[in-house]
């Protein structure tokens, strides 16, 4: 007796399943076993089974002839059905609401522009198709496309800061062979800081259920701390002051490494992933020792780095939960991720050091099509943590350019709009950030190609950011300030477009060009 392919089977040549094609009828009970539910047909020959009246589901189920992908030209079939959470020969209710989720996960893979799942009659009375119809969309795409002008300092003892352009790019293939794989390139080019990174990411590649993992980087940088700080630079000339005030102190370092992990879906919504990071670190240059004024007291400036060579070893755990209906411009849903990343000596680390960040965001979609969004991101990191996975100002507030590739951009010190202790804030091991956005469609088109829609935004927001390692710093705020002052908060605000292309979505705020003006 030759096997019939099942629906979720790799593809052979054409399609696994063909309309027609006769399936196992579900296998008889035993007249020991208790008696199934009552069973009807109407007169298309739909099962259906009496229920009670407090069972939600609805009163007809199918029983699964095959599952048919239509529409992919680069995507293959097979792994479409890997998102299909049912097999040939299943129940199947059409009120179930998993064929909604797999449409909503479908779209969240970003390969296509529409996904429409149907059902049509079967063979048999009683059997039906399942029929996913897609429609795709270019996977080659431009995820980030970030530039602008910062200012910065290229040593320690420089006068005052300069202002000097930079580039920052990630391209990134999705669905590289229509496979599935996902591989990303990005890099970062300026006088100052410079750096590349590439990913690759397959996923369900073991057993059709784990994905794989790889990624590798080299970053060339500087890291900037304190705001008009003391310092103590060696000279070696008979003439030289030793110490003096400057912009800016200059940490010069080179650092690389690589990073292998897995990931699982749950559902069709919630998966999570296992990294292990290693860096490499080595300073090439940087002050023997800082401090700066924070209130009316002098603190010392912790660099949050090891001299010479280091290495950090660290495990990173990953949940997300993302019900979005779109992961360009989003229109609604929820998306939830949450981190722990975990450095021990144990792995071989020098640096000892635990992190939390949760991160969620929520939109609606209006009733006159525009879309209200609320976000909310907090961390915390304990321990001996390294410079590069603390939290730092430029990544909470709007008004400066955000570290890429985990590397600082500008050195100007927090807005401080609200004029309290956040003003000496830079590096920090506490932060938070509550913020609000609107989006206004302003252009739609229906178009494959080209520009397919614009948004007008806003956003305003309240952030926070505290240097748990200041002894002298406490939940209940700095030292040296009165009243509210004494709280590390501060305003942050953006607005601009967004426009949704063919190649990917660019957003141009203009929030980093305001930061140059000191509100």
């Amino acid at each position: 007796m030759s096997s019939i392919a099942g629906a979720q089977d790799a593809d052979p040549p054409g399609e696994p399943y063909r309309p027609g094609d006769v399936i196992p009828a579900p296998e008889e009970r035993d007249a020991s076993e208790p008696e199934e539910p009552e069973e009807l047909r109407d007169t298309y020959g739909v099962a259906s089974e009496v229920r009670h009246s407090d069972q939600v589901s609805s009163q007809v189920r199918y029983v699964l002839e095959g599952i048919v992908v239509t529409g992919n030209k680069r995507t293959k079939a097979h792994l479409v059905r890997k998102f299909v959470p049912l097999k040939q020969g299943d129940f199947l209710d059409p009120e179930s609401p998993e064929l909604l989720d797999t449409e909503w996960r479908l779209m969240g893979t970003g390969w296509f522009d529409s996904v429409d799942i149907r059902l049509e009659r079967g063979a048999e009375r009683g059997y039906v198709v399942l029929v996913v119809e897609v429609k795709e969309r270019n996977t080659f795409v431009i995820e980030e496309l970030v530039a602008g002008l910062s200012e910065g300092v290229r040593r320690t003892t420089d006068s005052g800061r300069t202002l000097f352009p930079w580039l920052g790019f990630k391209v990134t293939e999705t669905n590289l062979a229509g496979l599935g794989i996902r591989l990303s390139g990005t890099a970062l080019l300026s006088e100052f800081q410079q750096g590349g990174r590439l990913d690759l990411d397959y996923p369900k590649l073991i057993k059709n259920e784990y994905g794989v993992r790889f990624g590798t980087f080299f970053l060339n940088g500087r890291e900037f701390y304190g705001n008009n700080p003391l310092v103590s630079v060696p000279c070696g000339a008979p003439t030289c002051p030793g110490t003096s005030v400057v912009k800016n102190a200059v940490v010069r370092y080179r650092r690389g490494g690589f990073m292998v992990g897995t990931g699982k879906e749950f559902t069709t919504k919630l998966r999570y992933s296992l990294d292990w990071i290693g860096d490499i670190v080595s300073v090439l240059s940087r002050p023997q020792a800082a401090s700066e004024v924070v209130g009316n007291e002098i603190q010392p400036i912790d660099f949050a780095i090891q001299d010479g060579r280091s290495f950090v070893s660290s495990l990173r755990f990953r949940l997300t939960f993302d019900k979005r209906d779109d992961p360009g411009i989003t229109k609604e849903g929820v998306l939830f991720v949450g981190d722990v990343m975990l450095g021990t000596r144990a792995l071989g680390s020098d640096y000892d050091f635990i992190k939390i960040d949760v991160w969620v965001r929520r939109w609606w979609r209006l009733p006159w099509k525009h879309t209200l969004r609320i976000g909310f991101f907090g961390g915390a990191a304990f321990g001996n943590t390294p410079f590069f996975y603390l939290y730092h100002i430029s990544d909470l507030s709007d008004l400066i350019p955000s570290r890429f590739l985990e590397m600082q951009l500008d050195a100007r010190p927090p807005p401080n709009l609200l004029g309290t202790s956040i003003e000496n804030n830079y590096l920090g091991e506490l932060a938070w950030r509550l913020d609000l956005g609107y989006d206004v469609p302003v252009y739609q088109s229906a178009r494959e190609r080209g520009l397919r829609e614009v948004n007008v935004y806003g956003l305003i927001g309240l952030i926070s950011l505290t240097d748990l390692r200041n002894q002298r710093t406490g939940f209940g705020g700095f030292t040296g300030y009165s009243g509210i002052s004494r709280f590390p908060l501060d305003l942050t605000f953006d607005f601009g477009f967004r426009f949704d292309t063919r190649v990917g979505v660019f957003q141009f705020g203009f929030s980093t060009v305001l930061g140059f003006v000191r509100l």
